[in-house]
């Protein structure tokens, strides 16, 4: 990952104007290494480019903190029964104001 930022041929800025760019990139990184892509992808897409497509005027500063890995992301989606399967989940957080805490809620042993 570290030779895939220093190289500045991808960047999570592409999604503006060349998102085949990133998705090229995936292709030929997964051509190298399955783990490096995975990683690749958690960092660039699942951060980078959430980030990018629901940033403000204050977020746009990380942009390059993250082709940098000066920033980095992770990605954690866990529930037994449905894996990925978002429609299915049964897992739900809730922001509750009056503790500043979030509340996680899993109703059943598969969630």
């Amino acid at each position: 990952m570290k030779k895939v930022a220093e190289s500045g041929l991808v960047s999570v800025k592409d999604f503006f104007d060349n998102p085949k760019n990133i998705f090229l990139a995936h292709e030929f990184i997964a051509q190298v290494d399955a783990a490096t892509v995975t990683k690749f992808t958690v960092q660039y897409n699942l951060f980078g480019g959430s980030t990018v497509a629901l940033h403000t005027k204050r977020h746009a500063a990380i942009f390059d903190k993250i082709d940098s890995l000066e920033v980095i992301g992770c990605f954690c989606l866990t529930e037994l029964g449905y894996g990925n399967n978002a429609v299915k989940m049964e897992t739900t957080v809730t922001y509750d104001s009056k503790t500043s805490e979030f509340v996680v809620e899993t109703p059943t042993p598969l969630s």
